[in-house]
Formats: C-alpha cells, sequence, structure tokens
C-alpha cells in the first residue's frame, strides 16, 4: 500500500472509490443496478475496500504513466515535486 490505513480511512476519495467498488460488486453478486447498491452500501466501508480502491488507484495511474512514458511529458508525481 502507498498510504496507510489511517491515511486511507482520513481519505474522502478513498472512501468513496471504495463505497462504489463494493457496490459494483454488490450488484454484480445479487443482481440489482448499481443505483440500488448504492442505496445498500454504508457511506464508510471497511478496510477491505479502502485497499483495493488504493490499489485499483495505483494501478491506474501506473498504466496511465506507462502508456505515456514515451513522450517527453512530465509524470504525475514529478508534477507534483
Amino acid at each position: 500500500m502507498s498510504k496507510t490505513l489511517e491515511e486511507l480511512r482520513q481519505s474522502s476519495f478513498h472512501q468513496e472509490l471504495g463505497r462504489k467498488m463494493c457496490a459494483a460488486c454488490v450488484a454484480q453478486q445479487q443482481g440489482v443496478t448499481l443505483s440500488t447498491a448504492l442505496k445498500k452500501v454504508p457511506d464508510h466501508v471497511g478496510d477491505l475496500w479502502l485497499i483495493v480502491a488504493d490499489f485499483a488507484e495505483r494501478t491506474v495511474n501506473e498504466a496511465i504513466e506507462s502508456q505515456f512514458a514515451s513522450l517527453d511529458v512530465p509524470t504525475a508525481s514529478e508534477l507534483v515535486m
């Protein structure tokens, strides 16, 4: 993990991403729409979903950076510095 569990718990981005990923799983398993599943998922999800959200965010960022690595543009981590 790139962040500690406490950082993930405090991150509204990771809370919402984890909540939506949990709802997508519930919708798939129960055969309901995503909007129905979102009503069933609590506002604050458990640590597992926060870890899944962090993993998904890191994976997407790495894929984007590797896709554009051949271009002469700064990466997201270089822009932050």
